[in-house]
């Protein structure tokens, strides 16, 4: 298992406790807002707190996703931001005393770190390695032919012209090899009928 996936399963669990203790906050203090009932059945401060939260996750989801662009990654930080600032704001509103301020407030704010952090590691680790490139070797047979060409004299652009014409030209008249399959040589016969 890789120390990105397992930072993954670390900052699922940080936001998984940062929405279970600020959805009881904000149903909490929804009740002392007495809103309407949604379809005259389901309370409306346990909805409200599902959509704060959802989007939270929502934008977690498409921070450590793959198939995102860098752009929307970045832009999936303005909903989390949100969410987070009205989940401190439920849990601070709530709050009896100093601590549970500082409880509050560190939920969530360790949950949008971990992800910020997630999102980091998978950035390092998803960086493409520099690709090598191996220069062509030059053959004894190429390096004769350059002396013939006068090759040293010419300039850096007609030296790459003159490469390119060159193993353009040897590789074209490079024989193939028949394979693994029998060859058969023509009879005597053959060969003398083709020779009158």
């Amino acid at each position: 298992m890789s120390k990105v996936t397992i930072a993954k399963g670390v900052a699922w669990l940080v936001a998984a406790i940062a929405a279970v203790t600020s959805y009881g906050h904000q149903v909490h203090l929804l009740s002392l807002a007495d809103l309407d009932p949604l379809f005259g059945i389901i309370p409306g401060e346990w909805i409200t707190p599902v959509t704060v939260d959802s989007l939270a996750i929502i934008a977690l989801m498409i921070r450590m996703s793959a198939e995102v662009t860098d752009r929307t990654r970045k832009l999936a930080l303005i909903p989390l931001v949100i969410a987070g600032g009205m989940s401190i704001a439920a849990n601070v509103a709530m709050a009896r005393n100093i601590v549970q301020v500082i409880v509050g407030i560190w939920t969530v704010g360790a949950y949008i770190l971990a992800e910020i952090f997630v999102g980091m590691m998978e950035r390092r680790t998803a960086a493409p390695a520099a690709e090598v490139k191996v220069a062509p070797r030059v053959t004894e047979a190429e390096k004769a032919a350059r002396k013939r060409a006068g090759y040293a004299k010419l300039d850096k652009a007609a030296k790459a012209a003159w490469t390119k014409r060159y193993r353009e030209r040897t590789n074209a008249a490079a024989p193939t090899s028949p394979g693994y399959a029998p060859v058969s040589a023509p009879s005597a016969v053959e060969v003398a009928s083709a020779a009158r």
